[in-house]
């Protein structure tokens, strides 16, 4: 007996994952075959049309979990209805769905139930977005920074000092600044080749770049920049370079005479080489006893008086003009510094990096004893100073630094008692 081979079906009902197959049973009748809780099901229709109809109801049945209703426990049946009552107000999104979109998050979080926290994590990003302005391109961001300091009147040392660090790291980054990443600057940093405090200073410089793009749209608010993440150096430099008061002596007596008020200045005053640079004589009050650095001329942008000392007005009055500046001018500072250094060859005198400024604090720190003191002179923070200038030097060698006098001073130190 030959028998019958087996009928494919002559139609499937396909909807939200799950497959109904319709088969004909004879005189136009039609099955349609299921699977609940393992166990095949059959249904006989009257029609195709029914069969469909009956496919699809099932199907509604099966992703909602009513089909399963009679397996379960009073409990669960109530804890499934809960859960399909709640998708409803999401509209066509099944119980079957909703929990295998539910098992990937899980997994993606490390299993930890934090689904909520990075949903609301993932919509607050979306929001930032929509706040932010077109991207923009690094050195764009850099030109309309440095236009905005110069605007708002900030120093000629700072618009200095930020146009040559930033206008060096534009040449390295041509792209967005959006998507400009930590591990990206850190790289840069790290191939410039300059020490730890100069480092930082970039760095510095470049988180003050990245706050400004965050402050104008070009980077999400209220989040850390990329710069401020790059991790700072940890060698700050070597030891602090100083001259003896024999040495200050020999400036001040052996220099061509255009050179002492930037001597007599940087080392019983404490200006930086930048303020001597832009200071004028009118900035200076010998009847008041005082040194105006105005803000335009100080590195911090802040206005600040200096007291004139006794050795430094001595010194002072040998050269005090009425108008003009008190040193020779450069294109800038470091064509000064180099000038400086030729005119210390004749007297056997080596450059020390910053040494006037750096003697005035370890001497003037040595004298008075009081951090707090010397940071409002210098215009330096007193954390920062005690912690580079604290015992460096003896009150006995402060006092000869500040007794170092012209030769017409009955106080003079010949460079044998200076030493």
């Amino acid at each position: 007996m030959k028998t019958k081979a087996a009928r494919g079906p002559i139609e499937t009902i396909e909807s939200k994952g799950v497959k109904i197959p319709l088969y004909d049973a004879g005189d136009g009748k039609v099955i349609i075959s299921f699977y609940v809780e393992g166990k095949r099901k059959l249904v006989k229709c009257k029609s195709v049309e029914a069969a469909r109809e009956e496919a699809k109801a099932k199907i509604q049945e099966l992703t909602t979990g009513v089909a399963h209703a009679g397996t379960f426990s009073p409990r669960q049946t109530a804890v499934i209805n809960d859960a399909t009552a709640i998708l409803r107000e999401l509209g066509n999104v099944s119980l079957s769905q909703a929990v295998r979109e539910y098992s990937k998050a899980f997994k993606i979080l490390g299993r930890q139930p934090l689904i909520v926290k990075a949903a609301q994590h993932y919509s607050d990003f979306l929001e930032r977005q929509k706040t932010l302005h077109a991207p923009m391109k690094f050195p764009a961001v850099v030109d309309e920074f440095l236009w905005t300091i110069i605007a708002q009147g900030r120093s000629a040392r700072y618009v200095e000092d930020c146009t040559s660090r930033l206008s060096r790291a534009a040449k390295a980054f041509r792209g967005f600044i959006q998507r400009t990443t930590t591990p990206d600057l850190e790289a840069w940093l790290d191939s410039i080749h300059v020490a730890g405090r100069t480092r930082n200073n970039y760095r510095a410089t470049l988180c003050t770049l990245f706050s400004f793009a965050r402050c104008r749209g070009y980077l999400p608010r209220d989040e850390r920049t990329e710069a401020e993440l790059c991790m700072k150096a940890s060698d700050c430099g070597g030891d602090i370079g100083i001259y003896t008061p024999a040495q200050l002596s020999v400036m001040l007596t052996g220099i061509e005479a255009k050179w002492i008020p930037f001597v007599a200045l940087g080392g019983l005053a404490g200006l930086r080489t930048s303020e001597i640079h832009r200071l004028e004589w009118a900035d200076i009050d010998l009847h008041g006893g005082h040194i105006v650095i105005g803000k335009q001329k100080s590195k911090t942008g802040q206005r600040r008086i200096v007291a004139i000392l006794p050795a430094l007005r001595a010194w002072i009055e040998t050269i005090v003009s009425k108008s003009g500046p008190v040193v020779p001018q450069y294109s800038g500072d470091a064509p000064l510094l180099r000038a400086f250094r030729q005119a210390l060859e004749p007297l056997k005198l080596e450059l020390v990096h910053n040494g006037l400024r750096h003697s005035f604090a370890t001497y003037r720190l040595a004298a008075v004893q009081s951090a707090d003191q010397v940071a409002l002179e210098m215009g330096n923070s007193p954390r920062k100073l005690f912690q580079n200038y604290h015992e460096l030097a003896t009150k006995t060698q402060a006092e000869k630094w500040f007794s170092v006098m012209p030769a017409t001073s009955e106080k003079v130190v010949s460079i044998a008692g200076a030493a």
